[in-house]
């Protein structure tokens, strides 16, 4: 039998035309134990690679770190509650002078904001300092924020500046008061929490808050966050990021370097018994542009190859051909079946024109 994995069913593809695609650049060896895994091992085997070495800085100290993790090309910092990727802000802060502080408004002065909020593992450490997650925000959009999950509003009771939203969730699975940053920033959230739930995974059990959930991520929360992933990947900006707090705390998001990593664990490859069927398919150029070329490591070809967008509308069948032609496909996220008699290949990639 070619398949173990044959509960999954969709083999996600990335479209995301998009300028540039770039990946971190992590030591040599560095991810060496996490290579071929899939599911709990690959999360075990992170987590041991990310806690190994972990230097904690003291949260009064992040205030000094600010300036070389989150510095914007121009000097100013990088808060991702006011900045407006390819736009203009409304404000921007400078380093120490605006750092709060009182303030009433946006833009009077800058914060730490735990992207999980500190109530909901009880303020302890590590995680109350851990770089990777206390990122510097606008002080009253923090406070907006205050210790609501992210999700995606329905109707805004609140808005910033920079288009984040406060409000109930429209996401399927949750209807309680969300937050919502904007797209731009999407998949820098849930990166640091796909970073969190391995970093501290034999912490989160006894975590509160919505977004966790038998000490993982909730479903909904899941859901949301692969898609987030998926649509927002990842920038310039995270990889300066990952590399510099590397630098002062001596591990890395691995979710950054390897974005597939997050679909091994939480998504359609995760928990399959071997992880040698990813090799039995493979999709190439990646990134791919006008064509999606399939490469098929057995004789046996697939008896169904369907192509659907994020709605589940099929945009593409076939039996088993070597090209789809991808130059006509809109923007968007797209999954890709290969089925097989005995079960179901995957695999992931991103196509940009």
């Amino acid at each position: 039998m070619y398949y173990l994995c044959t509960m999954k069913k969709w083999m996600l593809i990335w479209v995301c035309l998009l300028p540039i695609f770039t990946v971190a650049q992590p030591p040599a060896g560095y991810y060496d134990a996490a290579e071929g895994l899939s599911g709990s091992a690959l999360k075990t085997a992170l987590h041991n690679i990310i806690s190994n070495g972990y230097t904690m800085t003291i949260y009064d100290n992040l205030w000094d770190v600010y300036p070389t993790t989150d510095n914007k090309p121009n000097g100013k910092l990088w808060d991702m509650y006011s900045d407006i990727p390819g736009g203009t802000a409304p404000y921007e802060f400078t380093f120490v002078t605006d750092q709060c502080g009182s303030y009433s408004s946006e833009g009077d002065c800058y914060n730490r904001e735990h992207s999980v909020p500190q109530s909901w593992f009880g303020g302890s450490s590590p995680m109350y300092s851990d770089i990777f997650h206390v990122v510097p925000t606008d002080g009253k959009v923090n406070g907006q924020r205050s210790n609501y999950p992210f999700g995606e509003v329905s109707s805004a009771s609140w808005t910033s500046q920079n288009g984040s939203k406060l409000g109930p969730c429209s996401f399927p699975g949750y209807t309680g008061t969300v937050f919502e940053p904007i797209d731009s920033f999407k998949g820098d959230f849930a990166r640091i929490y796909f970073y969190m739930c391995v970093r501290y995974k034999d912490e989160m059990p006894s975590w509160t808050g919505e977004s966790f959930s038998g000490g993982d991520l909730s479903v909904w929360t899941e859901n949301m966050l692969l898609e987030w992933h998926a649509l927002d990947p990842v920038s310039t900006k995270e990889i300066d990021r990952n590399n510099d707090v590397y630098g002062i705390q001596h591990n890395r998001n691995p979710f950054v370097d390897r974005p597939e990593w997050a679909h091994y664990i939480w998504g359609p490859t995760a928990g399959c018994e071997e992880p040698d069927f990813q090799n039995l398919v493979s999709v190439f150029p990646n990134p791919a542009d006008e064509n999606t070329i399939i490469r098929y490591a057995t004789d046996e070809r697939p008896e169904n190859v369907y192509l659907c967008d994020i709605q589940g509308r099929v945009v593409y069948s076939g039996t088993g051909e070597t090209t789809i032609e991808t130059r006509d496909l809109p923007n968007g996220y797209y999954f890709l079946k290969f089925s097989f008699k005995n079960g179901v290949a995957e695999k992931e990639i991103v196509i940009m024109h």
